[in-house]
């Protein structure tokens, strides 16, 4: 059905009434039969025609009716299968062979005989007709088809269609019919409408398919048909024609469903379908994302608020008719005073608006793109008023009269209202809008037009439908992705982690993950880790002004505990909720699109604070007494599976469009692609890591635009591309290296209820873990220091104090030595003992520090690894106890007294350790 043809209001819509008679000249009818009667048009005129069989009426109209052997159906014009009809050998069999022919289709004849010029005739045997009266006959329908009914032609069926030399006065089974095959028509679409382009009516509901013994009760009225030519039916029983009903009985007998209202324009009827229903009936529910208007309905937001001294209006609309009211609020029903409105008016938007006094009229200096989206601004500063239209010139007016304040108490309309006639002088148009509505932004709050509860707007409505229904039904997106409308008329395919590109038909490795604004990454949350105290840092390349980086939330009500980082128009914005109100601090200046950008973010209780970059802090506070963070639902990153699921006061509407390279949650590094448990839409970022310029098995760290690579044993430089002449004896390293042992004559020598440790050191940092072993940590996402209660062994550095820990399983021992002798470039000596719950540490064969770990355990119970040097992720696997790896050299480690360990012959596995320099830079 065209936009054109709704846009100028010229629906077509059906009635129904009871007929009890038919001539007798015409049909006869069998007193359970039911024959509809067609008024507004004849068997030849009508197009399309839903008849099987057509036979005209005197005095006006026509009837539909079945050959011998099928019935009428409930809906008044297609043809069911008779189970009880018995063959009535008044007339022989008829029989009908048809020779296909691979020559062009046939022409019609003037009169309707069908015959192909350049190839064989088709050849028919007839009994009881004649070849020239009959054109093909099917000896047995298909059963159980429902002839014309749409969606009921598999491939190879046959289904009769009424002939257009069909005489009105032959019995059914002398009634002539056109064979189809596999859904093509053997007429030209001149003499025979289309029904492959124009499909006969739908049924509201479920159809009456087997109605046997019940054609006098429970009749399905069949829906109004929206189309042009559609005639107007009006269902009829048992013989007898009526006259059609007037307009105001027009609704007798239609019922329309989910508090529908049938409604008679020009003396037809049809149903109004409340805000998420359509369909004739309003039988069909339907969500409404960007909203279509057909002429016939409107949709109510909330009353504007904040537009009594001022307002600006932002609006993406495709109009398909030239003339209607897009958008329009006022004080009064009627709109006698104080209102606005923007219409079209012959294809030019015009702007009103009175403070009470006297109109502005503004109009676009060009003319709306008909079938096109539309960009249009509208601004109001007290009396004064602007109008912008795809970005031509600013047209500008001012009200009449003294007073510069507008009162709005009616709802804001948008695409039409609900009582036209009463408004139409004051807005200069008499129609509602025909055409798409995708964006409305009033005062920078972006409306959603779903109807109102969690998360729309919309309030009530009438007549709504979807402009993206049907988008996706021609899509496939491949390896199990799935489509979703993006806009109105574009579509996205939402790809499982893995699979990226347009149909989810790529596959490639990720190292640094981008995200397209349909992205998202989702991990384990916060949960109660972050009560008091919360540190992100969080390293990004973006490519759009707008989206969601970061967000954990605590229900899916919209409602609670949460916490935030985002775009908005470039700036950074971090928002948290305790439960009482939201605080939300944003950057100073907008980030640089296409650059990497550090933002950190952190709050101790309510206080909040912001830096981007080199930056100042910009500080701020929550609301109410809350101090605590709760934070029970997944983190996601880049985006969110459901922004419904955001809450109200993170106003978050679009995911991040861009890169991010680094996660850092209080001082633990976030695996981006390890960690997650779960995902989608995810594609490799542009970055020197893309190209695994890392050699020998080298991996590849990013920091911003640059990189580093962390060489195996045995390689070394900038690439990992050079080869060790020999491996190092006295081990340095750099604060991004480890070395790795799971040799059980190590293993068990840490393990156990005793432990010596000695061996030499010349450390450079003030702090990194110099010795573990332990099992994995028990938390679930980032839980606070105290709570990890597992068993290991560390010695390392923290902020230049020498530290030895250790749990064995019901509390942690801290032994600390303090001494900046430590650091000054020499050979240190440090020997460690632990005989069960108690542990010594001594320094250079002087320097002796006790302590005791708490509880009854004695025995160490690790995950058999040993660390030395640090290890692939510090903060995470020690629960934040150290942060980094040591940096400077080690030599001579020993064991019990008795096993020398071959620093590097033992290890399984290292990174980046090279031979200590015989002068280590200090």
């Amino acid at each position: 059905m065209s936009a054109t043809f709704l846009g100028t209001n010229m629906l077509i819509t059906l009635a129904f009434c009871l007929i009890p008679f038919l001539s007798p000249d015409r049909v006869t009818a069998s007193p359970h039969k039911k024959i509809a009667a067609f008024y507004n048009g004849d068997c030849s005129s009508t197009v399309p025609n839903p008849c099987q069989i057509c036979v005209d009426i005197k005095g006006g109209g026509f009837v539909c009716d079945c050959p011998q052997g099928w019935k009428l159906g409930s809906n008044g014009f297609s043809c069911l299968k008779d189970k009880t009809w018995k063959p009535d050998h008044k007339f022989p069999p008829v029989q009908s062979e048809v020779v296909k022919s691979e020559g062009e289709r046939p022409e019609p004849s003037a009169h309707g005989d069908t015959q192909n010029q350049s190839g064989p005739k088709e050849q028919q045997v007839v009994e009881g007709g004649s070849a020239q009266d009959v054109r093909l006959v099917a000896q047995n329908p298909p059963d159980p088809l429902e002839l014309g009914a749409p969606g009921s032609l598999p491939d190879n069926d046959v289904v009769l269609h009424r002939s257009q030399d069909m005489k009105a006065g032959l019995d059914p089974p002398q009634a002539m019919y056109q064979v189809r095959e596999n859904g093509a028509d053997a007429l030209d679409n001149n003499v025979w409408p289309d029904y492959e382009k124009a499909p006969l009516p739908p049924l509201m509901g479920p159809p009456d398919f087997d109605d046997d013994d019940n054609d006098d009760e429970n009749i399905i009225v069949p829906p109004p048909y929206f189309d042009e030519g559609d005639p107007g039916r009006m269902a009829i029983e048992g013989g007898e024609v009526v006259e059609p009903p007037r307009a105001s009985s027009a609704c007798d007998g239609i019922a329309c469903l989910h508090n529908g209202s049938c409604v008679v324009e020009e003396g037809y009827a049809r149903c109004n379908c409340p805000l998420g229903f359509a369909g004739s009936y309003c039988e069909r529910e339907l969500e409404v994302r960007f909203p279509r208007f057909r002429g016939t309905g409107y949709l109510a937001l909330p009353v504007l608020r904040d537009g009594y001294k001022e307002f600006a209006v932002a609006m993406e609309f495709r109009p398909e008719a030239k003339n209607g009211l897009l958008l329009f609020s006022s004080e009064f029903e009627d709109a006698r005073k104080d209102f606005f409105a923007i219409t079209l008016n012959n294809g030019l938007v015009e702007f009103r608006f009175d403070c009470g006094t006297g109109q502005a009229v503004l109009v676009s200096p060009v003319p709306v793109r008909m079938g096109q989206w539309n960009q249009l601004i509208v601004a109001r500063n007290e009396n004064r008023g602007s109008l912008q239209l795809n970005g031509a010139d600013v047209v500008e007016g001012i009200a009449q009269g003294a007073f510069t304040r507008i009162t709005l108490r009616q709802n804001l309309y948008i695409g039409g209202y609900s009582r036209m006639t009463s408004i139409s002088a004051r807005v200069n148009t008499s129609k509602t809008f025909v055409g798409c509505v995708q964006h409305l932004i009033i005062n920078g709050y972006r409306y959603d037009f779903r109807k109102g509860g969690l998360v729309g707007d919309s309030e009530f409505g009438v007549n709504v439908g979807e402009c993206s229904e049907g988008l996706c039904e021609r899509v496939f997106c491949h390896n199990g992705g799935t489509c979703h409308a993006k806009t109105a008329d574009t579509h996205v395919c939402l790809c499982p982690l893995g699979f990226h590109g347009d149909e989810c038909e790529k596959e490639t490795a990720v190292q640094i993950p981008r995200f397209n604004g349909h992205s998202h990454l989702e991990f384990k949350g916060l949960g109660r880790s972050v009560l008091a105290f919360t540190e992100l840092e969080v390293v990004v390349k973006p490519e759009g002004r707008d989206g969601l980086i970061l967000y954990n939330g605590y229900t899916h009500d919209r409602k609670g505990d949460f916490i935030a980082l985002s775009l908005r128009q470039g700036h950074v914005e971090f928002s948290f909720d305790l439960g009482t109100g939201p605080a939300l601090i944003r950057s100073d200046a907008p980030l640089r699109l296409h650059h990497w950008h550090v933002i950190r973010a952190s709050r101790t209780g309510l206080e909040g604070v912001l830096r981007v970059d080199e930056g100042p802090e910009v500080k701020g506070q929550s609301r109410g007494a809350y101090t605590q963070l709760t934070l029970l639902q997944n983190l996601f990153l880049g985006g969110h599976h459901n922004l419904d699921h955001t809450s109200r006061h993170a106003n978050l509407s679009s995911s991040f469009v861009g890169c991010i390279q680094k996660i850092v949650i209080n001082k633990r590094p976030l695996a981006l692609l390890e960690d997650n448990v779960g995902g989608r839409n995810v594609e490799p970022c542009q970055h020197p890591c893309e190209g695994e310029p890392c050699m020998n098995g080298g991996e590849c760290r990013a920091d911003g635009e640059v990189y580093q690579c962390a060489c195996p044993l045995g390689y070394t430089n900038s690439n990992c591309e050079q080869e060790l002449e020999r491996l190092p004896t006295k081990p340095m390293f750099s604060g991004s290296s480890f070395l790795m042992y799971t040799n059980k004559d190590i293993v068990k020598r840490v393990t156990g209820n005793k432990m010596d440790l000695q061996l030499y050191i010349k450390p450079r940092g003030r702090s990194g873990l110099l010795f573990w072993s332990g099992q994995e940590p028990l938390w679930e996402g980032v839980v606070e220091e105290s709570s990890a209660n597992f068993d290991y062994v560390a010695l390392g550095f923290v902020d230049g104090s020498l530290q030895l820990r250790f749990n064995l399983g019901s509390g942690e021992a801290l032994i600390g030595y303090n001494d900046t002798r430590l650091f000054d470039g020499k050979w240190h000596f440090i020997r460690v003992q632990r005989d069960n719950q108690d542990a010594y540490m001594e320094v250079d064969w002087r320097q002796i520090v006790e302590g005791s770990a708490p509880g009854t355990y004695t025995m160490l119970n690790t995950n058999r690894v040993v660390y030395l040097g640090g290890m692939p992720d510090v903060a995470k696997a020690t629960g934040r106890r150290f942060t980094s790896s040591y940096e400077g050299c080690l030599k001579d480690m020993l064991l019990a007294t008795d096993f020398k360990v071959k620093l590097i012959r033992h290890a399984n596995s290292g990174r980046n350790v090279v031979q200590c320099r015989k002068h280590l830079d200090v």
